[in-house]
């Protein structure tokens, strides 16, 4: 009974140690039945997003969009695609209370749910990927506020994470992230920037918030010239005349992890090192997409400290596949899927300059295309060193 009692309550920490993401629904896949939210669409009421996300949910009736990128009956979705799958989660995170006449900045948070909770005084590692869009703010707020009114999109800091003992808990209002991105994300239209940290649990978590929780009078952004927009919005009697700032962001693919995962594979560096080629073993990708795998980054760690620990080295990444589809289908599939390792090993630090991307398609197979295991062979991402 004692041996019994002992394994039952070991069981939660087993089942940790096994996880490799704790975040549930971590891409936004997953819908609940019957969901209301529709392709293409902003969501009007906080409602509609908490029943239309799998393992989701907002507050105090805010209004994150779920990014659910398809083609409408009028033509091509409004909403940039996500990173990874169809669907993504769009808030936002700075529009100041003197443009819309409120009490209040107004901000959205999205909450997630932990597959089991974190362990006090464990390290974990944050990461997701984040992607501005001024477009999808100007659209957004154009539909709210008319056509011709001022709106300025614009890059803005403090997007954190705030982590909550209960699901049914809400920040404080002087809620301290455990993670922060102080400064301004600035991305280009439709790139994705993958930002990460570590944080110690100081209490077994079971749910998470991001968005931003400071006010935008302490929100640094890329705006030049703030101090004049809210002395002109002061001078406004009429709300709508207003100039409307404004920062929306895509968030995609959100991972939390134990930060003490097992080390990279050792033998990249030697590969690199003597044959000037390492081929991933886990670097793989779903059918037709190119979002990382949770199996991949280990050894896209590893060859990240391979390039820390060899400065002068420059490298290609190259995207291969089976023959299974269109030539040009699989060209474009694997040029993204090397582009999307590139851009990892860019966020972890590596200089842009030392890396460079290609996609071979299926153009250089290593094995027979006529059986299951000579086009898993094919299916493949390399790293060359280059002289």
């Amino acid at each position: 009974m004692k041996n019994a009692l002992f394994l039952i309550l070991m069981l939660p920490l087993f089942v940790q140690a096994q996880e490799k993401n704790l975040v549930r629904n971590p891409g936004f896949e997953q819908l609940l039945p019957g969901a209301l939210a529709q392709p293409c669409s902003y969501i009007q009421n906080g409602p509609t997003f908490d029943k239309s996300v799998a393992n989701w949910t907002t507050h105090r009736l805010m209004t994150p969009d779920l990014i659910d990128w398809q083609s409408d009956a009028y033509g091509e979705c409004f909403f940039p695609k996500p990173h990874g799958g169809d669907r993504a989660v769009g808030i936002i995170t700075y529009h100041p209370r003197n443009d819309t006449g409120r009490f209040t900045d107004f901000h959205e948070t999205v909450q997630g749910q932990l597959k089991v909770p974190l362990v006090y005084g464990k390290k974990y590692h944050f990461e997701m990927y984040v992607s501005q869009s001024d477009a999808t703010a100007l659209h957004h707020l154009r539909s709210l506020y008319g056509e011709k009114r001022d709106i300025r999109p614009t890059s803005a800091g403090n997007l954190g994470v705030v982590f909550l003992y209960s699901g049914n808990d809400y920040p404080d209002a002087d809620a301290k992230p455990q993670f922060l991105v102080k400064e301004p994300i600035v991305t280009k239209e439709g790139e994705w920037k993958l930002v990460s940290g570590t944080f110690t649990a100081d209490r077994e978590y079971m749910a998470f918030v991001i968005g931003n929780f400071f006010k935008d009078d302490d929100t640094p952004t890329t705006l030049p010239n703030n101090a004049q927009i809210d002395s002109f919005n002061l001078r406004q009697n009429n709300m709508v005349d207003k100039v409307k700032r404004v920062a929306y962001y895509l968030i995609d693919d959100v991972r939390i992890y134990p930060a003490d995962a097992p080390p990279p594979p050792p033998d990249i560096s030697a590969a690199l090192k003597t044959k000037k080629t390492y081929t991933f073993r886990n670097v793989n990708f779903e059918t037709g997409k190119w979002a990382l795998l949770p199996p991949a980054l280990p050894e896209l760690d590893g060859l990240a400290v391979f390039l820390k620990e060899n400065p002068k080295v420059k490298v290609e990444i190259g995207g291969h596949t089976d023959d299974v589809g269109n030539d040009t289908d699989n060209q474009l599939l694997s040029q993204n899927r090397a582009e999307t390792v590139a851009n990892y090993l860019i966020n972890k630090g590596i200089a842009a300059a030392r890396i460079s991307f290609k996609g071979y398609g299926e153009a250089q197979p290593i094995a027979p295309n006529s059986s299951a295991t000579g086009r898993l062979e094919n299916r493949r991402v390399e790293c060359r060193v280059l002289e």
